[in-house]
């Protein structure tokens, strides 16, 4: 096999990335990269075109010999250790790629999942890009770096508040329960009596149109995990202007300022009540919600995660 790597490579021309699909809605920025970005299709994993389009320029290849390349993006999150589909994957290519690698950790071990010796034993010499600065640190690995998620803020219409909703967006399953604190929704519900609009339980959307539209007429978003680093559902509301009530283990407090641009706290007590005066107090809704979408996009502007991936792709490659 003969493995393309064109070491003394200079970023002002356009390397060519291959990888497998892994979070579309990540996969759909990291094609903003200014490079040339080559999906496998010879995996189970596939782009859903129902989270986002495939952009134009995306190339396809049937494996990773038919196409030169200078870099492989490989995923991992805290479970790959244990479940099988995802580390056979992993392993397959961190092993056959002989090239450079990235390997980008979209999990914590905050809660479940495999410990910090177990994924530097997965990662081992190469570099490890993290989603948050919780995740960053408590995996603890030397050759690794936070880069914190970011999207165009063009492409997310700011909300009518039009349905005067809470929604949360997560999946409502068993698997992962106690990462997602899904438990906390349903105490919610059952406590104030108001029933939140759940995408995945309530509500699927066939299209990335359909779903910006959704968002595009609620009000408040509840992000109840403790574990998850810097969820895109997140920002993707806070985007659309949305007011925000989350959790705060993964730096929200560093943009959030309660009472400003949105609520963030770690006693659930308090984020129940925080909910309720929102959505029982439509106009401080709307505040919150405008101005939690113009720190969003300062904070998770597409321009600064572009920025941060250059930086990391001129240091490997």
């Amino acid at each position: 096999m003969i493995y393309h790597n064109k070491m003394q490579i200079s970023l002002k021309a356009r390397l060519n990335i291959i990888k497998y699909p892994w979070h579309v809605a990540h996969d759909y920025e990291l094609c903003k990269l200014p490079h040339n970005m080559i999906f496998l299709t010879n995996t189970h994993r596939r782009w859903n075109v129902n989270y986002r389009p495939i952009p134009p320029y995306v190339k396809f290849a049937n494996n990773i010999e038919s196409v030169e390349t200078d870099l492989m993006i490989l995923h991992v999150d805290q479970w790959t250790w244990h479940e099988l589909d995802k580390r056979l994957l992993f392993l397959r290519y961190r092993n056959m790629y002989k090239g450079k690698k990235i390997i980008i950790n979209h999990g914590c071990n905050m809660v479940d999942g495999c410990t910090s010796e177990e994924i530097k034993e997965l990662i081992g010499d190469n570099f490890m890009v993290c989603n948050s600065s919780t995740a960053h640190h408590l995996w603890g690995i030397e050759n690794s770096r936070f880069i914190r998620h970011g999207m165009s803020p063009e492409e997310w219409p700011q909300s009518n508040y039009g349905r005067g909703n809470i929604v949360v967006n997560q999946p409502p399953g068993k698997i992962h329960n106690e990462y997602r604190n899904n438990n906390a929704v349903i105490k919610f519900e059952e406590k104030t009596g108001i029933k939140v609009d759940w995408i995945g339980r309530d509500y699927k959307f066939s299209s990335f149109s359909k779903y910006r539209t959704f968002l595009s007429t609620s009000s408040i978003l509840f992000s109840p995990s403790y574990a998850s680093p810097n969820p895109r559902a997140r920002t993707e509301a806070m985007l659309c202007g949305m007011a925000l009530v989350t959790t705060n283990f993964h730096g929200e407090s560093e943009y959030i300022v309660n009472g400003e641009n949105g609520y963030a706290s770690n006693n659930m007590s308090e984020l129940y009540e925080y909910l309720k005066f929102l959505y029982y107090n439509p106009k401080e809704a709307r505040r919150i919600g405008h101005n939690s979408r113009n720190m969003a996009k300062n904070v998770f502007h597409i321009d600064k995660f572009i920025a941060q991936w250059q930086e990391v792709l001129k240091e490997v490659v």
